[in-house]
C-alpha cells in the first residue's frame, strides 16, 4: 500500500496549549483498519492528560468517526466504515473530564 498524506489539528487543552500550533502534516500507509491507524496517528500525536475521564472525538473531513477515551486507552466507533485518501483532514475535539 502506497504512503498518503494526512493533515492533523486538534483542539488544545489547557490555556498554556493554546500558544502552540497543532497542526501537523503526516505521510502514513494505512494499516489494515481505519480504527487501528487512527489509535496509532493518536497515540503520537494527542498530548497526555493528567487524571482520567477526558475523551476526544475524531473527525475525517468534518465526520465524527470514533470517540478515543482517556489517553488512548480506548477507541470506540461511531460509523461502521470510515476511510482514509490524500488530502485528509484528521480532527481531535477534546472534552475535560466532568465530575
Amino acid at each position: 500500500m502506497s504512503k498518503i498524506q494526512i493533515k492533523l489539528t486538534r483542539d488544545s487543552v489547557c490555556a498554556g496549549d493554546d500558544m502552540e500550533n497543532h497542526t501537523k502534516i503526516v505521510s502514513i500507509t494505512p494499516s489494515s483498519g481505519t480504527n487501528d491507524t487512527i489509535m496509532g496517528i493518536a497515540q503520537e500525536y494527542l498530548p497526555l492528560v493528567a487524571g482520567y475521564g477526558h475523551t476526544w472525538d475524531c473527525f475525517i473531513n468534518d465526520e465524527k468517526i470514533a470517540v478515543i477515551r482517556g489517553n488512548c486507552k480506548e477507541l470506540i466507533p461511531t460509523v461502521a466504515v470510515a476511510s482514509f485518501s490524500d488530502g485528509s483532514c484528521l480532527f481531535f475535539r477534546y472534552h475535560s473530564a466532568t465530575y
